[in-house]
């Protein structure tokens, strides 16, 4: 699987990490430290998959999800959102913005990978919805 993935985090570790954990893909990372920084590197790199921690201090990823669907370019890229705890109010918000999945971290069970997996198939054969295959690990948005 290929493709470009843009990863958004404050953490160069939780950067890493991701990226490491992914390292089976054959992906091209770009990385962003919070939402208005990404946008401007989403609409140069057109990346394959998003994935963002869900709270930022400049611009947090609802909003930067928000804008990224009312851009004919970037609409169709799906978005894979981590927040460290089990939050119900941000899982509505991300699902009012059409996110692919919103995982808790640590992620257990290679549930980063299984999002990941899906999100890109999803986008290689043209059909965005994931939420089929619900996996005890982490929560479909």
């Amino acid at each position: 699987m290929t493709g470009s993935v843009l990863i958004i985090n404050k953490s160069e570790k939780e950067k890493r990490l991701m990226a490491s954990m992914l390292s089976s893909f054959q992906l091209n990372f770009s990385y962003a430290e919070h939402g208005r920084e990404a946008l401007a590197l989403a609409k140069r790199v057109r990346p394959s998959l998003v994935i963002s921690h869900i709270q930022h201090e400049v611009m947090d990823g609802i909003t930067m999800a928000d804008i990224m669907q009312k851009d004919k370019a970037l609409r169709n890229t799906p978005i894979i959102f981590v927040h460290d705890e089990l939050n119900l109010s941000l899982i509505a918000a991300a699902k009012q913005v059409n996110s692919k999945a919103f995982l808790i971290k640590p992620y257990i069970n290679n549930s980063l990978i299984y999002a990941v997996k899906k999100a890109l198939e999803s986008v290689e054969n043209d059909h965005v919805n994931i939420g089929d295959n619900l996996v005890k690990s982490y929560l479909y948005a």
